[in-house]
């Protein structure tokens, strides 16, 4: 009788634990601003992780009115804003456009950093609580999760042999760090949007590019670029934040599911972001680095310049004496000193001081 009663006894919270396990999240609406709407990272998963994921796994509860910063006629240098006043509620951004405020979230998206993808979300996972503080103590916003847009990679124009061989080219760029890079390498550092690249290069306004292998693919840069940089020259991160005091007012298991549809969100986008990396190689140069064949049409015919001896050696000297002590001087000697401690040491890479 005893084992009857225990059996009854385990099987009651059993079932207990099932009904609390079913019970519905509380219906709840979010406004939420996505990146470009033109982009393949809204189009396929940041519009689709609030449409589409979101909604059904909570079975309806969780709902959202989700905007491109190009429905709203923004450039994106806005959603920091509009997540710290709470005017959305969640919103998808670049950290390049919020690292004027504060240099410690320059830290994720250093030039010649990441040498892969692998390599890059290794210094993400160990510099994100920094950020995540940094976030919630400057912008009121709570991190949710980071992602990667596709690693950026450099085109020139005319032949080049490598990273050494830059010295007086016109180099477009993007960011603060990119014109370290730059200068480092002997060249000049040249600012205008992307949608004028092409255009820029063909009339020899610049003589080179960074931008991600696909984005570049799609937009048939190969017309006025013809040799492609084997290593990705800078990251892209980004993020997804929720007004703190949104977040602060959810009730733990509407936390809980978020946080894991985030954590969902991140994989898929760094699963991508190492595909995007081969096939952009793939589609521009054809030379496939034992990954599959371009998937996205017929290979363009640049050729592909692979890193060097001579390149590594120029690439620890521009490092040292360019990126990382400009940064280094830009965020402080606490920022730094948490810096070398974990992104730093995640890539064995170090701020001197």
């Amino acid at each position: 009788m005893k084992k009857k009663h225990v059996f009854a006894f385990a099987s009651a919270i059993a079932a207990l634990a099932t009904v609390a396990a079913a019970d519905p999240l509380p219906k709840q609406q979010f406004k939420v601003v996505g990146t470009w709407g033109t982009a393949s990272m809204y189009k396929d998963y940041e519009a689709p992780m609030w449409n589409k994921d979101v909604p059904e796994a909570s079975d309806g509860s969780i709902t959202a009115d989700v905007q491109a910063i190009t429905d709203l006629g923004l450039s994106g240098t806005e959603t920091i804003k509009l997540l710290s006043t709470g005017a959305y509620d969640v919103g998808f951004a670049l950290y390049a456009y919020i690292v004027s405020g504060n240099p410690v979230f320059e830290g994720f998206d250093l030039a010649l950093v990441p040498q892969n993808a692998d390599e890059q979300r290794k210094l993400v996972d160990a510099y994100s609580p920094v950020v995540e503080k940094a976030m919630s103590d400057i912008h009121h916003v709570k991190l949710m999760t980071n992602y990667p847009f596709p690693l950026p990679v450099l085109a020139c124009r005319d032949k080049f042999t490598g990273i050494s061989d830059l010295k007086g080219r016109k180099i477009r760029t993007f960011s603060t760090t990119l014109g370290d890079m730059v200068e480092g390498l002997g060249g000049i550092s040249v600012s205008i949007p992307l949608a004028e690249v092409p255009t820029a290069l063909q009339r020899g306004v610049v003589d080179c590019a960074v931008s991600s292998g696909i984005a570049m693919y799609n937009a048939k840069w190969f017309d006025v670029v013809h040799y492609l940089y084997q290593m990705p020259i800078v990251s892209g991160m980004g993020f997804v934040g929720m007004t703190q005091a949104r977040w602060d007012k959810l009730d733990a298991a509407t936390q809980t599911f978020l946080a894991e549809h985030s954590k969902k969100f991140e994989d898929k986008t760094w699963a991508q972001t190492k595909e995007d990396e081969q096939q952009g190689i793939a589609c521009l140069t054809g030379e496939t680095l034992g990954g599959p064949a371009c998937r996205h049409g017929d290979p363009a015919g640049m050729t592909l310049v692979r890193t060097s001896d001579e390149d590594a050696a120029t690439r620890k000297r521009v490092l040292t004496d360019f990126v990382l002590k400009r940064f280094g001087e830009r965020c402080g000697a606490d920022c730094a000193k948490v810096w070398n401690q974990t992104a730093g040491a995640s890539v064995g890479l170090s701020i001197p001081e």
